[in-house]
């Protein structure tokens, strides 16, 4: 945790300026991002879950034109909208959700209440708040873990994401202001830079990412 502790502070400034900056130019624009139904809205950050964006885009798009509100769902028996996807468990799911949802007669905004929604987790309840409700929530998911350990310099293993020490630094990392657009920009960045295979030589965060400097690859 040395990494970590060394400037944590203007490493912080540095992560949040040049993540928001980066993101403006390298947005991605899913279909997602742009709608104004929260039902909707829901439902993606569900198909998103450990699904890669592109292949959902189609999916999301067809149960758009096709379900409207939480109603259309539920009065469609046969739907196998997860088929394609391969996640066959999620249709049990969403419709418990639907049911839910159409019973409230509302989707609840405060991140309590979503929790209490079937098949919605921290990820999910966060992001739709962030994301759709323009609420300062926190992201946090196995990708942006692997971008905080190895910008500050600290081991990950599946099980980091709920520390509550890691919880804490990605609430201190997240911004007040432009907090949606930071959040956007790091799961983007996540994506395509900093993968699994991370691309240093476009990494605008490599002088100062303790991984980078260990690597010799913070300076091209």
């Amino acid at each position: 945790m040395e990494c970590l502790e060394a400037n944590k502070e203007k490493k912080i400034v540095f992560l949040r300026n040049n993540l928001i900056e980066w993101g403006k130019t390298n947005y991605a624009a899913f279909p997602w991002r742009e709608t104004n139904n929260k039902w909707h809205a829901l439902v993606a950050e569900i198909m998103l879950q450990r699904t890669n964006a592109e292949q959902v885009v189609p999916v999301y798009e067809s149960f758009v034109e096709s379900y409207p509100s939480p109603k259309e769902f539920l009065f469609e028996r046969n739907t196998n909208i997860f088929q394609s996807l391969g996640l066959h468990w999620r249709e049990a799911q969403l419709r418990s959700l639907a049911r839910e949802i159409y019973n409230l007669g509302y989707i609840p905004e405060d991140k309590n209440s979503l929790l209490k929604l079937p098949g919605v987790g921290d990820y999910i309840a966060a992001a739709f708040r962030s994301f759709h409700l323009n609420i300062r929530d926190v992201i946090i998911d196995s990708n942006v873990v692997r971008l905080y350990g190895r910008y500050f310099g600290f081991e990950t293993d599946p099980e980091t994401r709920r520390k509550k020490w890691l919880k804490e630094l990605a609430a201190e990392v997240t911004p007040y202001i432009n907090h949606k657009e930071f959040n956007y920009a790091l799961l983007d960045f996540t994506r395509n830079i900093c993968k699994p295979q991370p691309q240093h030589k476009e990494c605008l965060l490599r002088n100062l990412c303790c991984f980078a400097i260990d690597n010799n690859d913070s300076k091209y």
